[in-house]
This record gives C-alpha cells, structure tokens and sequence, in this order.
C-alpha cells in the first residue's frame, strides 16, 4: 500500500509541476504580447513619417527592456523597419516587425508582430 501510495503521489507532484510550468509560460507569453504590441504603438503613433526608423526604436537586449524594469529582466525586444519605396524612390510604406524574446523553462521563445505605416501625404506623383 505505501509503495502505491508513494507512486500515486509522484505522479500527482509531476502534474503540479507541470501545470506550474505552463502558467508561467502562458504568463510570459501574454506579457511578450504587452512588450511588442506596446512597441508598436509607440511606433504608429510616431510624431511623423519621417520618424518612423529603426535608429528611433532601438532593440533592447535582456535587461534592458521598458529601461531595465526588473519584471522585464528575461525578455529582450527587436525592432526592424524596412522602407517600401515608388518608382521615383520615395519612401511610401514602412513595414514594421516586432520580436520579443524570453528565456523561457529550457529554451528560449518568441512572438513576433507585423504592420504596415502608408505614407498618404506629400507623395510626388
């Protein structure tokens, strides 16, 4: 019966933890989506066009994210801009991703967002 016993309750402690590691891994997953969907916000609503640039929206390694917070020490956030231009090599959209990365239970995970910034004024035609 002990031996029965002792089985029953490994297996009970296996799923605990395992369930543990799901929460913190969903909970890590939801605050990535905060991090990047934060970024990209900051991003569209720029002062203008012109200051929608990668040198604008620097990457932040680990450690560094929202300055340094310690609730963001195990994630870091990369930034990439890429003009799309017109014939005439004007600048008419920016697509934008996001990538925040974390330091996850054995591995390191990731989300990533995309979109789109049109340029609809001062376009020569």
């Amino acid at each position: 019966a002990m031996i029965l016993f002792a089985i029953g309750t490994m297996a009970l402690a296996e799923s605990y933890f395992g369930v543990m590691r799901a929460q913190v891994n969903a909970k890590n997953h939801e605050t990535a989506l905060q991090l990047a969907r934060g970024r990209m916000e900051e991003i569209i609503n720029a002062a203008s066009y012109a200051d929608i640039a990668t040198a604008n929206f620097p990457d932040e390694n680990y450690g560094q994210v929202a300055g340094g917070a310690s609730d963001y020490a195990v994630f870091a956030r990369d930034v990439t801009i890429a003009d799309s231009l017109n014939t005439l090599g004007q600048s008419v959209l920016k697509e934008i991703t996001i990538t925040v990365s974390w330091q996850g239970i054995g591995q390191t995970r990731s989300v990533t967002l995309n979109s789109v910034v049109a340029r609809y004024k001062d376009i020569q035609p």
